[in-house]
């Protein structure tokens, strides 16, 4: 037990000497020098210094102005998550409109080339387009080659 005690006791009288007498001095050459130890010469002057604690006064505006910048990172960290994300969106969202405009001109190709083209019928069986439906079915396909390859509209402020 007293074992234990003997560093416990040192630890807390540690901060007790905390508090120190400096020297300050100027040599021949009018350089200030700094000690804890007297110069031993005339010229001298003596400074105590001792472990200082901020004032309730003081240390108000530093917490407040601690958390202001704290605030002020988050809101940027918030942004540029927020930035990264849309950016991300807007990505795969570019990806996605040229798989479709590839497909879309596939189609049209294939409808323009004059090859029979089916489509599925209500009872689950192939029906070859007409030339009606097939007019239709090119008139769907240009919208969806105007729509899926044409510029992207400018976003929005």
């Amino acid at each position: 037990m007293r074992k234990v005690i003997s560093p416990l006791l040192v630890f807390l009288l540690l901060p007790l000497s905390v508090a120190a007498q400096v020297y300050t001095w100027k040599d021949a050459s009018g350089k200030v020098h700094y000690s804890d130890q007297p110069p031993g010469d005339k010229g001298q002057t003596t400074r105590t210094i001792a472990p200082g604690s901020p004032t309730v006064e003081d240390s108000a505006p530093v917490r407040k102005q601690m958390a202001d910048k704290r605030l002020d990172a988050s809101q940027k960290a918030n942004e540029a998550k927020d930035a990264a994300a849309k950016a991300e969106k807007r990505r795969l969202e570019d990806e996605q409109r040229a798989r479709d405009c590839e497909r879309s001109r596939i189609d049209l190709q294939g409808i323009e080339s004059g090859q029979i083209r089916f489509r599925m019928g209500a009872n689950g069986e192939r029906e070859a387009l007409e030339d009606a439906s097939r007019e239709a079915e090119l008139a769907n396909v240009r919208r969806a080659v105007d729509v899926n390859c044409s510029p992207r509209p400018a976003a929005k402020p």
